[in-house]
This record gives C-alpha cells, sequence and structure tokens, in this order.
C-alpha cells in the first residue's frame, strides 16, 4: 500500500526446507496472497535453500527451480513488487541472484556482486561474482529482462530502490553504496546470514550505518533456522532502518513464516536527501553506470498503519533515561561554556523565574552548571517580576524554587512601570499593546538587572514558542544566550520530570505542580496558551513532521487524523494555525539569540534554518 509518500515493506522469513522447491514455492505463495504490502523481500536463494550445496550443480534442480519461479507468478494473488532469492544459470555462468517481480513481469535480475569463500562460507564453489557483469540483458519466460546494474524506479511518487544481496552489505565498498549515489532512496538486501555470539550487534550495525551514510531505508532479511545446521546456525535477523536510526526489528527465532511490516516515509527520505550538501556533491558519480526499470503503484485510499504512529516524536523511544541524561548535559555543558567565554568581571547569570516550565528548566540548568564550576550559586540571580495578571499560586512556586536552590531572588512587581509606561504612550485598552508592553518591561528590566550586577540575561523561551511566534518580539524574544531554544515543548516538560527524579528529587512536590499547571504567559487574567494556539503535543506534533519530514499541510492532516484521531475541523483548525504562525512569525526568528543545538533541527537562522521574512508560502 501506498499514500502520501508513505510506503508499506515486508521482509518475509519463510519456513523452507532446503533442496524442496516445491515446498519452498507454496511458502512463498502463501505468504505473498497474504501480503498488503507494496514491496515484499524474500531472503537469499529463498526458492532452493542457501544450504543446498552441490544441487546447485544439478540440472533437475535448477530447471526445477525456474519452473517454480514460473508457477509463483503466473498463482500468486499479490498485486505489489516481490523480491525472490534465485539462483541464475547464464550459459554456465552460475549467479545467485535477487529477481524481482511485479504481478508476471519480471522487473529485473540483480546478481550478487561479492563472493565470501572464507570461514564457514565456501559460495564461489558455486556462482560466479556479478561485480562489473557487462550483461545488461537476459532471456527468462520469454522475457527481455534487464540484469545487472539497476535501479527500480516510481517516477509519479519518487521511489528508488535498489537491490543488494547478503555479503554486498559486508563489503568495504557495497553495491548499495553506488545505488545511493545513482539515487536510490530505498535498498532491500536479501540474505542468508549466519549467527553466533556478537554477530546480531554487528548486523544491527551495519544496517543502521548503511541508512545513514546512503540517506535511504535499508531493508534487510534473512533465512533464519531452516537451512541446514550440519556446520552453522543461520539467523532469521529482519532489519528495517531508516537515515541512520532502527525503525524496527525482528531475531526471533519463528517455527514458521514470519514477516516483519513496517511503513517507510519516502518522502522524509527525499526530503533529507535534498538537503545533504556532501550527498550532492557525489550524486553524479555513478549515474551512467545504473539502468533505471520503471514500475507503477497505485495508491490506497484506505491505507492502515502496522503501528501506532507515535504522538510524541521528538521524545526518545529507547533508552529514555538516557537519552534525557545526554540532553542534560548538553544543556549543562553549553551554559558552561558560555561563562567561560564571558568577558572578565561578567560572572552573574540574570534570568527570568515565573514559576513556569521554562524558566523552571533554565533555572535548574544554571544551577548544575555553577555547581559543576565549583561557583557559588549566588552568583544565579533570579528575578520573578508579577504584574496584575500574575497569580498567588505562580508567584509562590516561583519564590520558592528560587529558595529552595538557594539562589539570589529578586521580586520586583512591574504594576507601577506598567501603568506609567501605558499612560505616557496613552494606550488604556487591555489588547495586545498591553500584553506586550509588560514582556518588554521584564526583559528591560532583567538587561538593566544584568548591567547593574555584571552578568548577562539567560533566555528560557523554547523550541515551540521559537516555531509558532508565541513570544514578544524584543520582549522575552531577547537575550545573550537561549538556552531552551533547541528544546520543543514536549522535551521541556520531560526534562522537568525527569530532574523531579534525580538530582532535583527534593524539589519533586514543587516540579510537580509546576508539570500540572496550564501552561500561560499570565499577561491577562485567566490566560492558557494552549487554549489560543492549541496542545502542544500536536504543535509539536506538527513542527516535527515539517522540519524533519518535509511533509506539508495535505500530509500532516492526514498524519494528525491517524496519531490523534480528532475530527476534520479540528485538524483543519490546527493546521492552518501552525502554518500561518510558522510562516508570519519568521521576522521574530531572524534576530533569535544564540542557542545550542540540542536535537537533530534547529531553527536558529545563522545555524540551520534559511528563511526571508517577507517570504509567501502557498500550498
Amino acid at each position: 500500500m501506498y499514500k502520501n509518500g508513505y510506503l508499506k515493506i515486508e521482509a518475509v522469513t519463510p519456513r523452507i526446507i532446503v533442496g524442496d522447491v516445491e515446498n519452498n514455492r507454496n511458502e512463498i505463495i502463501s505468504a505473498l496472497d497474504r501480503s498488503e504490502a507494496s514491496i515484499v523481500v524474500f531472503p537469499e536463494l529463498s526458492l532452493s535453500g542457501y544450504t543446498a550445496s552441490d544441487l546447485f550443480f544439478q540440472e533437475s534442480f535448477i530447471e526445477g527451480i525456474k519452473k517454480s519461479l514460473g508457477i509463483i507468478m503466473e498463482k500468486t494473488t499479490f498485486k505489489g513488487i516481490y523480491i525472490l532469492g534465485v539462483p541464475i544459470d547464464l550459459y554456465g555462468n552460475f549467479f545467485n541472484c535477487a529477481v524481482v517481480i511485479k504481478e508476471k513481469r519480471i522487473l529485473g535480475v540483480v546478481p550478487k556482486h561479492y563472493i565470501p569463500n572464507s570461514k564457514e562460507f565456501y559460495e564461489k564453489r558455486w556462482f560466479n561474482s556479478g561485480y562489473k557483469t557487462t550483461t545488461k540483458s537476459i532471456r527468462l519466460f520469454d522475457q527481455d529482462v534487464p540484469f545487472g546494474y539497476l535501479i527500480f524506479q516510481e517516477e509519479k511518487k519518487n521511489i528508488r530502490f535498489g537491490v543488494e544481496v547478503c555479503q554486498d552489505l559486508w563489503a568495504t565498498y557495497s553495491p548499495s553504496d553506488d545505488m545511493s549515489l545513482a539515487g536510490a532512496n530505498l535498498i532491500f538486501n536479501l540474505s542468508a546470514s549466519t549467527e553466533y555470539l556478537g554477530k546480531r550487534s554487528q548486523r544491527r550495525a551495519a544496517v543502521i550505518d548503511h541508512s545513514r551514510k546512503q540517506i535511504n531505508a535499508y531493508v534487510y532479511t534473512s533465512s533464519g533456522y531452516f537451512e541446514s545446521s550440519s556446520e552453522v546456525v543461520y539467523s532469521p535477523h529482519k532489519l528495517v532502518a531508516s537515515l541512520g536510526q532502527m525503525i524496527i526489528e525482528d531475531s526471533t527465532y519463528h517455527q514458521k513464516t514470519s514477516a516483519l511490516v513496517v511503513d517507510l516515509d519516502i518522502d522524509a527520505i527525499n526530503f533529507q536527501k535534498r538537503q545533504d550538501s556532501t550527498y550532492r556533491d557525489m550524486h553524479m558519480a555513478v549515474q551512467d553506470e545504473y539502468e533505471t526499470v520503471l514500475f507503477e503503484l497505485e495508491d490506497t485510499s484506505d491505507y492502515t498503519f502496522e503501528r501506532p504512529l507515535n504522538p510524541l516524536p521528538f521524545l526518545p523511544e529507547k533508552e529514555e533515561e538516557k537519552e534525557l541524561d545526554l540532553v542534560n548535559e548538553l544543556q549543562v555543558h553549553a551554559l558552561m561554556k558560555r561563562l567561560e567565554s564571558l568577558p572578565k568581571g561578567i560572572d552573574k547569570i540574570i534570568l527570568g523565574v515565573s514559576g513556569g516550565l521554562d524558566s523552571t528548566l533554565a533555572l535548574l540548568v544554571s544551577h548544575q552548571a555553577m555547581r559543576k564550576m565549583k561557583r557559588d550559586v549566588k552568583d544565579i540571580i533570579g528575578v520573578t517580576m508579577p504584574a496584575e495578571a500574575t497569580s498567588g499560586e505562580t508567584r509562590t512556586r516561583a519564590l520558592k524554587l528560587m529558595e529552595k536552590l538557594g539562589i539570589t531572588a529578586l521580586e520586583i512587581p512591574i504594576h507601577g512601570m506598567l501603568e506609567e509606561h501605558l499612560k505616557d504612550i496613552r494606550h488604556d485598552v487591555k489588547d495586545v499593546t498591553y500584553e506586550n508592553a509588560q514582556a518588554r518591561i521584564r526583559t528591560l528590566t532583567l538587561m538593566d538587572l544584568a548591567n547593574k550586577y555584571h552578568g548577562f540575561v539567560l533566555g528560557t523561551g523554547d523550541l515551540s514558542e521559537i516555531a509558532l511566534g508565541w513570544m514578544t518580539y524584543n520582549g522575552d524574544h531577547m537575550s545573550m544566550y537561549a538556552i531552551n531554544s533547541g528544546l520543543p515543548k514536549t522535551w521541556v516538560r520531560e526534562l522537568v520530570r525527569y530532574h523531579s527524579t534525580q538530582s532535583y528529587r527534593y524539589l519533586g512536590d514543587l516540579l510537580y505542580d509546576i508539570l500540572q499547571a496550564p501552561v500561560s504567559p499570565e499577561l491577562v487574567k485567566n490566560q492558557d496558551t494552549e487554549r489560543e494556539i492549541g496542545d502542544y503535543d500536536i504543535n509539536d506534533f506538527i513542527l516535527y513532521h515539517h522540519l524533519l519530514n518535509g511533509a506539508g499541510e495535505e500530509k500532516i492532516a492526514w498524519l494528525l487524523d491517524h496519531a490523534f484521531g480528532l475530527e476534520k475541523k479540528r485538524i483543519d483548525t490546527y493546521v492552518n494555525r501552525f502554518f500561518k504562525r510558522f510562516y508570519t512569525q519568521q521576522f521574530k526568528r531572524q534576530t533569535l539569540p544564540e542557542g545550542p543545538k540540542l536535537l537533530s533541527v534547529s531553527l536558529s537562522p545563522r545555524g540551520e534554518y534559511r528563511m526571508p521574512s517577507d517570504v509567501t508560502r502557498k500550498k
């Protein structure tokens, strides 16, 4: 199935019997007829068994394999593409091949490049290498079939896949390296890989790294214990990695045919390829070596995801505590470096402490940095600046937090300054001018305190606010270093929760109250940020898929339906509001203060995201 750039892929380990071609044929047909994927890949030599050994010399055995291949093409009801491991005899030259088929048409045949012949492998006894083959076409079932260096392309959907066989992955120079440079965004590997202690982790690392350096998805399947165990045991390991991340894997020794099905975001891969200048520099090097074989895939209106979409894609799904610890360490050391590089005599951190999530995280990072540098935490000057809309609970949380951390705490009410300023500009309406005036007065106060106490102002705003422009220009938008600017709100929440269970357990109840409180700038009474700009979990979901995967409005609306089950009207509201705010608020990002990149994405106008403020974006 295919829809909105998502392609459903299936990697199968069939329950074969070595040498029993009829059994293997029936297992393959059964697996295909059950499949709902667009592309299905089977292991190396899956029709015969990899360990058929000297049976490969027998004419009747080879003819039986060829006949069974024809029966599969004739009998299967599967409408997508499938890739089978088949031995091909070309006038006495024998090749270990991947045969790529769509219904009754063989799209192409790709021979294995590197033939292992060491340790437990002695494959050169039977097979020739396909490396540097000059054969461009062969005859199979009265078809002229492309052979050798092939890329399979669906032009309308921008899908380009290549195929390599087992040992090709392990080679110093893999065929898929060239395939990726020829534009392949998806690689399939048909394998019969032996298993022993330690090899599983090596295999995983190889697949992940191929997907990283080749900027693609890499789909790998192996033959399982159904191969002969006379000398070794074969692995059932099935893996799918994309862009340097393991998407899914299964290494279970199933007793029957098993399959791993995954949804791949091909659009996201193409988006990353377009961004990578190193890839572009090398891209044309091997274009002429590959023949392009065209095919077509139908769009599916009822596309279903194999696993629920992650509604919090920014957050780590594995080794969560380890990842949280690393991001905290990056924040702390980024701030330490900034403190070390300040001019002599500038040694204080000045930050506004509101009692909300962002300022709490910035304060905890500051506290850790000072302690690691063996500095007095009194050199952190926290300032709470209540106004008319500030709630008693928020003010109390801010004061308690500063007291318990032992920093220098200042409370400077801004009622009087605000009234005087509004009087000076003859403004008496509680509108956006009234709200922004408070933010700018607070920033003015912090900047002047930085001069007075020989310090610098630490910004507290996060990536989600930066993306949505939910900040007052030259107000909370401005600082001398923006420590949270690399973290979306979902990460800020998770880090505050993490701190409450780690070094700051003694602040547990207080941090819990902060986590439970509605997000609000408190510029007017009972202001709730998420009522105005939407749930941060949903906004961060949109931000992730737009910035990291290049998804536009239509695709994001479709993803929101699957991830959150929202009604169409609400989805439209979220999508329209996000894209309007994201692009009209670019002028605020153009003058952002410096701040550390902590995840794989940043909105820094200097480091990563470049966009003119007056751009007009149309769908």
